[in-house]
């Protein structure tokens, strides 16, 4: 290829992947045309072996297979091949932004001010449509309780913000020295509480106890950052006061509605997890991996599937996907599926609990607290213990693997990582 010709293709390429954290608010065609545009061009560009020799590219390759065979012998196999034979998609993307990262040494700095103007439009929409209900652009609130901005009748906004709020901070700890400057440390720990107020106010609860569960690894995990962590502590126990003793639509919602629903609000003998609801899904989707525990019954198939008899409790038993990670994969895609996801997300905590015994027993540097955030950004989105969305949803798995690009080329770039504990890699350079 044309080195011009190359050089202009990465250009334009760039485009797309800087502009996706706006494509994921403003629905799911642009960012889906991006992904697709982006995973093409990994025909017409991608040259060098390393990009396509690694354990990533290879045991997604093994995973796609799973999936296809898994669709191949589903039920409605036109639902589950819809799904799966165009999930290589995502592997070609990410290896392309990795490729792109690499290629265009400003990508991760325009990517850092868009995910930030992102942010600040998004959390001052959020708190000036939650006074006046209704946004700077008159879309008004839809649900009592839930206010989403930009995203319209998307109930989305919490999810977005939650998701990207590591990645974000990954990359400003890239670009800002946050150690020994009081100044963004304080700047910081007010950023994330004003995230933190926009992500209640979405009402979206598994969204907001994750994005606690992100603070606390935050806490845990990062080294140094000592300002920044006094000040979220604080703006922590300020904030759960104002909580408890205030009165509205979305404490109600996102603490009172999660009690009753849960086992502790729970006044008869029956225990649920999570709610009613949840619980009926993760009975079904459990007996159906037990029928079905090898291939599982083919991705999105669950939808169909929770109707039989057998695997009905009541009217609330079916929805288009179990909303557990684990679960969905257990009963769609069965234990092959599954240890793909289990071997990838051990590999997260052990390189986590391993910075975190390098920081506390020897007082050495395991990994920075760069990629620790892009650890901790891809442990949350996966997180198995809680409701998630749907596995194989378009718009979902833009971010994972907008998230997974950065971090296969910040431990590729690593060569103590590359060396010592990734497994992404078949060679030594």
């Amino acid at each position: 290829m044309n080195e011009k010709f190359k050089k202009l293709n990465i250009r334009v390429l760039s485009i797309f992947a800087i502009l996706i954290p706006i494509f994921l608010i403003s629905g799911p065609f642009l960012t889906d045309l991006s992904v697709f545009i982006l995973s093409i061009s990994f025909f017409f560009l991608i040259r060098d072996k390393k990009f396509f020799l690694n354990y990533f590219f290879i045991i997604f390759l093994i995973f796609w297979l799973i999936i296809l065979l898994s669709s191949i012998l589903a039920d409605n196999k036109i639902l589950a091949i819809k799904s799966s034979f165009f999930y290589i998609r995502f592997c070609l993307f990410s290896i392309i932004f990795w490729f792109l990262i690499e290629s265009n040494k400003k990508l991760l700095k325009q990517i850092f001010f868009i995910i930030s103007a992102c942010f600040f439009f998004l959390v001052f929409d959020s708190i000036f449509q939650s006074i006046n209900g209704e946004n700077i652009f008159f879309m008004k609130i839809i649900e009592e309780g839930r206010v989403s901005s930009f995203f319209g009748d998307e109930l989305k906004m919490g999810g977005y913000l939650m998701r990207f709020t590591p990645l974000l901070f990954a990359l400003s700890l890239y670009y800002i020295d946050l150690d020994n400057n009081f100044k963004f440390q304080f700047i910081a720990s007010i950023i994330i509480f004003l995230i933190s107020i926009s992500i209640f106010l979405s009402g979206e609860r598994t969204s907001f106890f994750l994005f606690i569960l992100t603070i606390v690894f935050f806490l845990i995990f990062l080294d140094k950052l000592k300002i920044l962590k006094i000040f979220i502590i604080f703006f922590g126990i300020l904030s759960s006061i104002v909580l408890i003793v205030s009165e509205n639509d979305y404490k109600k919602r996102i603490i009172d509605l999660t009690l009753k629903q849960s086992n502790l609000g729970n006044t008869t003998n029956q225990k649920f997890i999570f709610s009613r609801q949840y619980n009926e899904h993760y009975i079904s989707a459990w007996r159906i991996f037990k029928d079905n525990n090898f291939l599982g019954i083919g991705p999105k198939n669950f939808r169909e599937k929770c109707k039989e008899e057998k695997y009905n409790i009541s009217e609330l038993t079916c929805s288009t996907h179990p909303h557990n990670i684990p679960l969905q994969l257990l009963s769609e895609t069965g234990l092959l599926g599954f240890f793909i996801y289990f071997i990838f997300y051990i590999f997260i905590w052990l390189n986590l609990i391993k910075s975190f015994i390098y920081k506390i027993l020897f007082q050495k540097t395991f990994l920075n607290n760069f990629q620790i955030s892009l650890l901790i950004s891809l442990a949350i989105s996966f997180w198995p213990l809680s409701p998630s969305g749907n596995f194989f949803n378009n718009w979902i798995s833009a971010i994972y693997y907008f998230q997974f690009s950065i971090f296969l080329w910040s431990f590729k770039k690593s060569k103590k990582m590359y060396l010592k504990s990734s497994i992404f890699n078949l060679k030594k350079n």
